[in-house]
């Protein structure tokens, strides 16, 4: 084998190298790429469904839900006449 034919095959097999690595790196890059993008995909889902439970959690707590159980369920009624006892002032301070 000549100096000629080995440097022609040196340098075909280098550029082969570099074609398999370029293809192999693109790969690569479009799964990353695809996953990056399912993963912010679920996230958006994530942040929909706690938006959701966020806005339950606040119905659940408001005051008027809670005004409404106290008068429905434990038979609570708005007071008519507020009655004030005074308390006797401590002398010691």
């Amino acid at each position: 084998m000549s100096i000629g034919t080995a440097a022609f095959l040196f340098v075909a097999g280098f550029v082969a190298g570099l074609c398999f690595l370029h293809l192999w790196q693109t790969t690569r890059i479009n799964e990353l790429t695809a996953s990056r993008q399912s993963a912010a995909d679920q996230l958006a889902d994530i942040e929909g469904v706690n938006r959701v439970l966020e806005f339950q959690i606040e119905q659940a707590f408001s005051l008027e839900r809670i005004a409404r159980i106290a008068r429905e369920q434990l038979g609570m009624t708005e007071p008519t006449v507020v009655h004030y006892v005074p308390v006797a002032a401590d002398e010691s301070e």
